[in-house]
């Protein structure tokens, strides 16, 4: 089979969610673009940044060939497992949409 047919048979879906993030100390500077490099993340809009708690929410579009809870998931593992600053990341799985 031919790499260009395997490549129009994979059926990849776009996500995009609100994203709550709280950091460790060094706050939430750059993270934005840290959050951008993850597998799957196409782009990162800061909602809100408080830099008094250490909270910012994200605007996050996904590209994958999960299912959305998954998908999102996924982010949350990849971006704590990474970034040891982030302490909690929290999803509304109720802002999920497939674009």
């Amino acid at each position: 089979m031919k790499l260009i047919q395997l490549l129009l048979e994979l059926d990849y879906r776009t996500y995009e969610a609100m994203v709550k993030i709280t950091y460790g100390d060094e706050g939430s500077k750059g993270y934005d673009d840290a959050l951008r490099a993850l597998p799957g993340v196409t782009t990162v809009t800061i909602a809100s940044e408080d830099t008094d708690s250490k909270l910012a929410t994200y605007k996050v579009k996904l590209i994958s060939q999960k299912e959305p809870i998954e998908a999102f998931k996924s982010f949350k593992v990849n971006a704590t497992n990474k970034y040891s600053n982030i302490i909690a990341i929290k999803v509304g799985e109720q802002t999920i949409e497939e674009k």
